[in-house]
């Protein structure tokens, strides 16, 4: 055989030859030489193009896999070319654990620093954002009231957005606002955003069904109440068109988030730029005295005020934390939603467990989160199988880590998806969906290889919120419909179990992939209120 590749190459003018030869040679350096040489940097996954930055994007989860494959299963850590940097992969259970606890020689800081100007934080208003008071600066402020610790505004800000999502009074609060928003669009005449068909399917006495998108009921009513919960009524009033904006910019924010050119994030820009706009007439119109936004939301904006950030500025920070807050609940509450109309046996207890948690026609939704361990087990394989998000860590020293030694300056990438799927730890049925493994073991939401809001300094502070917004919009909705499987889908096909979206780079929960919604039934029983 070498023979006969010889013979090729001979008959190859010199001016093909030689690329030849030099790419061939810099592929048997690049990955079977200079792993041999130097064992202890990080396998990289073999490419033929100048880096892996394509098969990223078009499918993150199957190129780690491929990695995965290419280190024989060992979950050791590997590493990715992506635009002249590397990305080391972590995948162990035991690694995930040692890098969430290094905040030394590993941080957090950078990959927020490139997301705030990726979202369109000027350079002035970055420099001024990370500034730490000293006395006699424009920004200092003594006192115990509003920054006694003295921290630049990211910190300060984000130290507020804890406050805001822990459990307390202010996440109550919002939780509360939340509910109250789903309960009025249940409870309204209109569902149209979601109405796939205009007449009525079936009626039984007074009660009529009508057909809907599982996905769009679930998408627009808790991205409103969302919206709601952050901003009162003021961003609905200002720009009445919010919830559709924010949820098609969610749609695209991973081209924002991996910083794709301008030209090639267009489907992002103009959403985002709708909503910046709507965002900075909030900020105009502010009224500290009379306001229904957050608490959060307000002292954001006290910071803004302190630090003097520019107004554009000041939007593109509001809208990556708008963002964050809506891109992954009503993912989570339609994965649960289509296992439970796929499902009558976990339906049954599920709909046993909401209805335990109404007290005197009221939702009490702290015992529903503490009292539910049916919902709790689909919750927690929901966020097992359907979560592809990811921690990310900057190298700021070199950083030893299973055996291999990690470079300064490039990237760690701790992926939820593939601790999710280790085998060694689930078991031979990892890719069935199965909640009853966390009904025999209830130590497995606590377990070292599930991780589905993360860990360390970015173990995600709305956890909290987001179970009691999941739990009580499926408790809402049970209460005021018979939700039941539709026959056929929108084309009058039989419907098929929608398949998990990973077409695009995931951020955290994706939902279905366009074509394969679920088309639902609902009768009302609670009455519409006129």
């Amino acid at each position: 055989m070498l023979l006969d590749i010889l013979r090729y190459f001979r008959l190859l003018e010199p001016t093909i030859l030689v690329p030849v030869i030099l790419y061939f040679s810099w592929r048997i350096w690049a990955f079977t030489l200079k792993p041999l040489i130097w064992p202890a940097e990080p396998k990289e996954l073999p490419y033929w193009f100048p880096c892996h930055a394509v098969a990223f994007f078009r499918g993150s989860d199957n190129l780690i896999e491929r990695g995965l494959d290419y280190v024989n299963r060992s979950y050791e850590p590997f590493a990715l070319q992506l635009l002249g940097k590397k990305l080391y992969i972590v995948t162990s259970a035991t690694d995930v654990t040692t890098v969430f606890r290094d905040n030394v020689s590993l941080g957090f800081d950078g990959n927020l620093a490139q997301l705030l100007r990726s979202f369109g934080v000027t350079e002035t208003a970055f420099k001024k954002a990370w500034h730490k008071p000293k006395p006699g600066d424009w920004c200092y402020l003594p006192g115990p009231d509003f920054n006694p610790k003295q921290l630049d505004m990211i910190h300060l800000v984000e130290d507020a957005w804890k406050r805001q999502l822990l459990p307390g009074e202010y996440m109550d609060e919002m939780s509360r606002v939340f509910l109250e928003a789903i309960k009025d669009i249940l409870e309204s005449d209109s569902l149209d955003f979601c109405r796939v068909a205009s007449h009525p399917l079936a009626t039984n006495g007074t009660a009529t069904s009508h057909r809907f998108s599982l996905y769009s009921l679930c998408r627009h009513a808790m991205s409103d109440g969302s919206t709601r919960s952050l901003f009162g009524h003021h961003l609905h009033e200002i720009h009445p068109k919010v919830v559709a904006d924010i949820a098609e910019f969610n749609d695209h924010a991973w081209m924002v988030v991996y910083q794709l050119p301008h030209l090639f994030r267009r489907a992002a820009t103009r959403p985002g730029r709708r909503l910046k706009d709507a965002i900075i007439e909030f900020i105009r119109q502010h009224d500290h005295d009379d306001t229904t936004a957050s608490w959060v939301i307000q002292r954001a904006l006290a910071a803004y005020d302190l630090f003097d950030i520019d107004m554009e500025s000041r939007a593109s920070m509001t809208l990556m934390s708008f963002w964050a807050a809506i891109s992954n609940e009503y993912n989570v509450a339609f994965w649960v939603l289509a296992i439970l109309l796929w499902d009558g046996s976990l339906m049954q207890h599920v709909q046993e467990e909401t209805k335990g948690a109404w007290k005197n026609g009221r939702l009490d939704v702290k015992h529903l989160c503490a009292n539910s361990p049916w919902l709790d087990a689909v919750f927690y394989e929901t966020m097992r199988l359907r979560n592809g998000a990811g921690a990310i860590r900057i190298v700021l020293e070199k950083f030893e880590l299973a055996g291999k030694v990690l470079q300064p300056g490039n990237a760690i990438l701790l992926p939820a998806r593939q601790l999710h799927t280790n085998g060694n730890v689930w078991g031979p049925d990892v890719w069935e969906f199965d909640p009853s493994r966390f009904l025999k073991k209830k130590s497995l939401a606590r377990h070292a290889s599930y991780r589905p809001f993360g860990g360390g300094i970015t173990y995600c502070p709305g956890r909290f919120l987001a179970k009691e917004e999941v739990y009580g919009f499926i408790a809402l909705l049970f209460h005021h419909f018979e939700v039941t499987l539709a026959p056929t889908d929108a084309s009058g096909n039989k419907q098929r179990f929608p398949l998990f979206n990973d077409t695009v780079p995931s951020l955290g929960v994706n939902g279905p992939r366009d074509d394969m919604d679920l088309i639902i039934d609902m009768k009302r029983i609670v009455p519409p209120v006129s």
